[in-house]
């Protein structure tokens, strides 16, 4: 399926989605990336990096490395940051051509602060759900972990949630109904139509149209809108 959420890779590699854990009341959700968005101001010659109470982690130091690392702190020039002088405007330049898979070559090597470090977790239901943007009144983990067995939710089982709210019970929805073997059948081809077995789906219905536009881009990016509908709907 090659979702993270689900079937992590043994190393985070460049577009996953990682939770930074920072204390255990902060978790910060990031999607990794070297290089720098296409109109994002940043003047970090290190590209990409996410700002802490903690220290500065450039995403170059997130990358390639085992799920669960400590990751120390880097030092960066913060006093660079968005001045408009001809290095920045040109790494501006081509930051803005590079694929976001292909690493910029120009990008300074981190330099290991004296202090500070977080933890790079794969993303899961529940680290998501600590660490989302809220939109509306989120779903915990003992609320939906409760509703998922009443309903008897399992591999296989076809779900709908009205009301996507911020994507919590999406998620551990998904993550219920998903069967890795079935899925993986599918996808090479080995699965007959007329078998019983079925992937498990969730079909989510939102009715306000910013929060359900926010949802499916969260699934897409997640790569579980294999398995999660998204719709604008009451």
């Amino acid at each position: 399926m090659g979702s993270s959420f689900f079937s992590p890779e043994s190393t985070t590699k460049e577009g996953d989605t990682a939770i930074l854990h920072i204390t255990r009341e902060s978790q910060i959700p990031v999607k990794l990336s070297r290089n720098i968005a296409r109109g994002q101001d940043s003047g970090y010659a290190e590209g990409n990096v996410i700002n802490t109470k903690f220290g500065s982690f450039p995403h170059s130091t997130l990358i390639g490395i085992p799920w669960g690392s400590q990751v120390l702190a880097s030092k960066v020039d913060t006093g660079t940051r968005g001045r408009l002088d001809p290095s920045i405007a040109k790494k501006k330049r081509k930051a803005a051509e590079i694929s976001a898979d292909e690493p910029d070559s120009d990008l300074k090597q981190a330099t290991t602060a004296s202090s500070g470090f977080v933890h790079v977790l794969p993303p899961t239901p529940e680290g998501w759900t600590t660490s989302l943007p809220h939109r509306t009144q989120v779903v915990y983990t003992p609320d939906y972990s409760y509703v998922l067995h009443r309903v008897r939710a399992r591999p296989g089982t076809v779900l709908i949630e009205a009301g996507s709210g911020s994507g919590s019970f999406t998620h551990a929805a998904a993550r219920a109904v998903f069967d890795g073997v079935i899925a993986a059948e599918l996808e090479a081809g080995a699965l007959h139509e007329e078998t019983s077995n079925q992937p498990g789906h969730v079909y989510t219905f939102e009715y306000h149209e910013e929060r359900q536009v926010k949802v499916k881009e969260e699934m897409a990016e997640h790569k579980i809108d294999n398995i999660v509908t998204s719709t604008h709907r009451d």
